[in-house]
């Protein structure tokens, strides 16, 4: 029996390099200092950002864990059993950080609609104060708790002295987030959103809109943000099989629960509020100045008070109150073969499924493709019910008219509908691998790795902002048009690891009698390093100009010839797939490039890292050892992707490159 326990506590601070400035500076109101103490975040189409995009945060984090294991031998089965509880408990402040967007279609021209890379600029719409979106958030500080509880058996069998067979199952429960003061909330997407009621009072009769859903707050009998699934069963196999004294076979198969949901980014609204900046409600139109942000000043945080009424007029987090869990499905065959006594050849076949993965983030409240073919008549300014009723809106809601698309998405009182965290993603990987390994001797280590692999999937998860070329959703209806190559599919990849120590001075091949200051010069030497060979990345094309007008849908350009046809005699680095081969959309559609390209990807790598090291005896006690290491030894290019922002001037260009040839000299004194 063991027994373990123990708690892990750590203080993580982020510290901005402009927390402390003074916004009013930039001629921002005078609240931006009271509340905001941080240089706004001002992004840019075409150009870097001014500012960062994080916020000062404070956060105290804490994991407890006590771990239960048995374990009892009987005959040929040696049997292990136990549990696992891991508490993840989690209190941080997260300081306020206005934001403000300037695209280029609000300086772009003659149709502004229509992607131009000849004419309009982010920074230019930043000159004149005409941005698109934004805003200023006033953020509540959480405390939030999330448990882990885990139960396992398995039983080893040795069946035969050339057979073991293992067989387990686990169980799993995760307990949904909770927050110590109930200030969650959950989403009903079926119930009526009681500003109906409202509607139908204000016209004396029927409501002229449906408004499904609506925010519920958690309570201490429904603490946690939805109810906890109790099938979490993973079953685990495998067999090992001596086929003669030098070959062995192995296979396995097994499930496994994934996190179901992170312990960040909760549906704290309500108590956590972002006043919108309305830059423009119909995209091209300038409502709302830079210099004057917020006309009407800062919404106040209204708590729980507002009950399902919650966020009406502004954009929700909804998550549902029934939730399953995400897993993977893993499995494996594969060959040990033992050339020498030091030397293997391990041959596998490496496979995994992922089935119910979470996807980032969701519009939930995007316009049916069917209405699509109403064309201009969606931006077209119709009276609007709402008015009146709601006082305070990012889409327009609280005022006299409103584009008719608005009226005809699935929740109309919402400006939009975040889906948090959806379930629904699949993963699809298939690998195999050749491995040689010489395990140390005579002085030289070796061991070099080749696999050939392919990996789909249909989302990043809430890992998406790793690759911002490939996030993002064009349309919520047609899901599974999102599977392609996942952002990090590296479909051949060669590495190679090696120790060899040189057969110099005393005790070695060559020169083994040599005098002590000549082999204090030769003898000693050892050359270590790393070689990697790999194919290059997918290229996941977006767009600059999103003309689907589908309110909440995304966009990427039409695939209209050949990505890998790149002109002759064109310099690579200034066009490394063929930007002719991609045309801006006809206005509400989707596009049909797909979120990664299927036959043309970026840069591959070519990297030698190298280091050469020895020791001298100074003394008996004292040894001083020398290193020389160089990383990109031969100071190869490698470059990362390209450019593949359609619409914007750098469009198919090579811009950045992993660092040089780097060389380091260290001197080390040992006794």
């Amino acid at each position: 029996m063991s027994v373990n326990a123990g708690v892990n506590r750590w203080v993580e601070t982020r510290v901005e390099q402009s927390f402390g400035f003074p916004p009013t500076k930039l001629g921002l109101p005078a609240f931006f200092d009271q509340l905001a103490k941080q240089f706004p975040y001002i992004s840019t189409d075409g150009m870097f950002q001014l500012g960062g995009n994080v916020a000062q945060t404070f956060s105290i984090r804490n994991t407890g864990s006590v771990s239960l294991d048995f374990t009892k031998v009987r005959s040929a089965h040696t049997l292990t059993f136990g549990y696992l509880l891991i508490a993840f408990p989690n209190n941080y402040i997260t300081p306020n950080l206005a934001n403000f967007h300037f695209p280029q279609t609000m300086t772009q021209g003659p149709d502004p609609t229509a992607a131009n890379p000849k004419t309009g600029l982010g920074f230019a719409s930043f000159l004149l104060g005409t941005g698109d979106r934004g805003g200023f958030p006033q953020n509540a500080s959480p405390a939030y708790m999330k448990k882990y509880h885990g139960w396992y058996f398995e039983d080893q069998w040795r069946a035969t002295p050339k057979l073991t067979a293992t067989v387990g199952i686990r169980y799993d429960l995760q307990t949904a987030p909770s927050e110590r003061f109930n200030r969650l909330s959950y989403f009903d997407f079926n119930g009526t959103n009681p500003i109906q009621d409202q509607l139908a009072t204000k016209v004396g009769g029927t409501s002229p809109l449906s408004t499904p859903g609506f925010v519920v707050f958690t309570s201490p009998d429904k603490h946690g943000m939805y109810d906890n699934p109790f099938n979490n069963f993973a079953p685990r196999a495998s067999l090992a099989y001596r086929v003669t004294e030098k070959l062995v076979a192995r296979a396995g198969f097994g499930m496994f629960y994934i996190q179901n949901y992170p312990v960040f980014y909760m549906p704290f609204q309500g108590f956590s509020l972002t006043t919108p900046y309305v830059g423009t409600v119909d995209g091209i139109t300038p409502v709302n100045l830079l210099k004057d942000p917020f006309p009407s000043g800062l919404i106040s945080p209204p708590g729980s008070s507002l009950g399902a009424l919650t966020n009406v007029g502004l954009n929700v987090l909804a998550l549902g109150r029934n939730r399953s869990s995400p897993y993977a499905e893993q499995w494996m065959a594969g060959f040990q073969y033992a050339v020498t006594p030091n030397d293997s050849l391990d041959v596998a076949y490496v496979g995994n499924h992922g089935v119910k993965l979470n996807y980032s983030n969701l519009e939930g409240n995007q316009l049916d493709p069917k209405y699509l073919s109403l064309g201009n008549e969606l931006l077209a300014k119709v009276a609007n019910p709402f008015n009146g009723l709601i006082s305070a809106s990012s889409c327009g809601l609280n005022q006299p008219t409103v584009p008719m698309g608005q009226l005809l998405r699935p929740r109309p009182q919402y400006c939009g509908v975040t889906l948090r965290e959806p379930l629904g993603g699949s993963s699809w990987y298939h690998g195999a691998t050749v491995e040689y390994t010489h395990r140390f001797s005579h002085g030289v280590y070796f061991l070099a790795s080749y696999t050939v692999s392919k990996f789909l999937d249909n989302t990043l998860g809430d890992q998406d902002w790793v690759s911002w070329q490939t996030n993002g959703t064009r349309n919520l209806y047609n899901l599974a048009a999102e599977k392609a190559f996942d952002a990090n599919d590296i479909p051949q990849s060669f590495v190679m690891t090696y120790i060899a120590e040189l057969p110099f001075g005393k005790g070695r091949r060559f020169g083994s009698n040599v005098k002590p200051a000549l082999d204090a010069l030769l003898g000693g030497w050892q050359v270590s390093g790393t070689t990697t060979f790999k194919s290059g990345l997918p290229l996941g094309i977006t767009a600059n100009t999103n003309n689907t007008n589908s309110f909440g849908g995304g966009q990427r350009p039409n695939l209209v010839g050949d990505p890998s046809a790149v002109p002759a005699g064109v310099d690579r680095h200034d066009m490394w797939f063929n930007t002719a081969a991609f045309a801006q959309p006809p206005p509400f559609t989707f596009g049909n490039v797909g979120r990664t390209l299927s036959t043309t990807r970026g840069p591959g790598l070519n990297n030698w890292d190298i280091g050469i090291h020895k020791y001298f005896q100074l003394k008996e006690q004292f040894r001083l050892q020398f290193r020389a290491e160089f990383y990109d030894a031969f100071n190869h290019p490698n470059f990362f992707n390209p450019d593949t922002a359609f619409g914007g001037a750098a469009f198919g260009r090579l811009n950045q490159a992993f660092p040089g040839r780097d060389v380091q000299l260290a001197l080390k004194l040992l006794f």
